[in-house]
């Protein structure tokens, strides 16, 4: 007799779904409920698979240097990094320059995410609200 395993996706919050007999053992069932929840991440983009991956990440990170590290992973996110005085990409002397799409906005990304109290706003405005939570 099938049942139904129900696991919810942590980047989009959709519920996935996996047909499991009873007859099987936990290890298969465990494996089935895993296929089918890695079958579900291959909808969502890259992007949002990387910023789940980071927003996981980043609560290892001491709180001071935060700022800091998003930035430098949306900048190399979104631009390149050259020495100007060779080809290579790595060196003392790195210039870094936004890609095409990314010139055009409203604020810089410098402006955005470098500044420790604009970081704290965005980070308490991700919170549910409740002191005791775990998840946020």
């Amino acid at each position: 007799m099938p049942r139904e395993i129900i696991n919810t996706c942590a980047i989009c919050g959709d519920l996935v779904r996996s047909a499991v007999d009873l007859s099987w053992k936990p290890s298969k069932k465990a494996h089935r409920a895993h296929q089918d929840m890695q079958d579900h991440l291959m909808t969502h983009s890259f992007a949002e698979l990387l910023r789940h991956e980071i927003r996981q990440d980043l609560d290892q990170v001491p709180e001071e240097q935060r700022p800091a590290i998003v930035r430098d992973i949306y900048r190399s996110l979104l631009g390149t990094t050259r020495d100007p005085r060779s080809a290579s990409l790595h060196g003392a002397g790195n210039q870094f320059t936004l890609d095409a799409f990314d010139r055009v906005s409203a604020y810089s990304i410098d402006e955005a995410l470098g500044d420790v109290n604009l970081y704290r706003l965005w980070r308490s405005a991700s919170n549910c609200g409740d002191p005791r939570c775990e998840q946020h």
